[in-house]
C-alpha cells in the first residue's frame, strides 16, 4: 500500500475556504463599485451636466434677447441718450452666453476625454470579474470537495487504528489459533 498522507488540520482548509469566500464578495463588491462609479461619472457628465447647461444656455441667451431689446426699445423711445446702462447689461449677457458656449465645448471635451481614459482602464477589469464570477466560486467548490474527501480519508485512517487496538487489547481472548 502506498504511504499515508499527513493530514494534520482540515480545519485550516474549512478555514482557508471561508475566507476565500468573505474574499469573493469583498472583491466582487469593489469591483462593482468601480464599474458603477465609472458609470455614474459618465451619466453626469452625459446627462445632468449636459440637461443643466443646455437649460442655462437657453435661459442667458433669453436674457441676451431680452436686454438687446430693452435696449432696442430705449433707442426708439429716446433716441438722444446713450443708454449706457442697457449697453451694459447686453455686454454682461452676451458675456454670459459666451461662458455657456465655453461651459458647453469643455463640457464635450470632458466627455471625450473621459470616454478616452476610462474605457481601457474599465476593460482591465474583466479578468477580475471574471476570476471573481467564475473561477473563485470553482475554487471554492472543488476545495469543499477535497475537503469532504480528506475528511472521509481521515476517518477511515483513523478506523483500522482504533480497530487494531482492540483487537490486541487485554481482554485475554486474542490468542492464536
Amino acid at each position: 500500500m502506498a504511504e499515508q498522507a499527513n493530514v494534520s488540520s482540515i480545519d485550516a482548509l474549512e478555514t482557508f475556504r471561508a475566507d476565500l469566500v468573505r474574499f469573493i464578495e469583498k472583491a466582487r463588491v469593489a469591483l462593482e463599485d468601480a464599474e458603477g462609479e465609472v458609470r455614474r461619472t459618465r451619466d453626469w457628465l452625459d446627462v445632468d451636466r449636459t440637461q443643466h447647461w443646455s437649460r442655462e444656455m437657453k435661459a442667458r441667451v433669453k436674457r441676451l434677447e431680452n436686454a438687446e431689446a430693452e435696449l432696442y426699445n430705449a433707442t426708439i423711445t429716446r433716441p438722444t441718450e446713450t443708454h449706457a446702462f442697457h449697453k451694459m447689461a447686453v455686454a454682461k449677457a452676451r458675456r454670459s452666453v459666451e461662458e455657456a458656449e465655453a461651459k458647453i465645448q469643455v463640457l464635450r471635451r470632458w466627455r471625450q476625454q473621459f470616454d478616452n481614459r476610462a474605457t481601457p482602464l474599465v476593460r482591465r477589469l474583466d479578468p477580475a470579474f471574471f476570476l471573481v464570477g467564475q473561477h473563485l466560486p470553482k475554487a471554492v467548490h472543488l476545495l469543499g470537495e477535497h475537503i469532504r474527501a480528506l475528511q472521509a480519508y481521515s476517518e477511515k485512517a483513523a478506523a483500522p487504528k482504533h480497530v487494531h487496538a482492540s483487537e490486541s487489547g487485554g481482554d485475554g481472548e486474542g490468542g492464536t489459533a
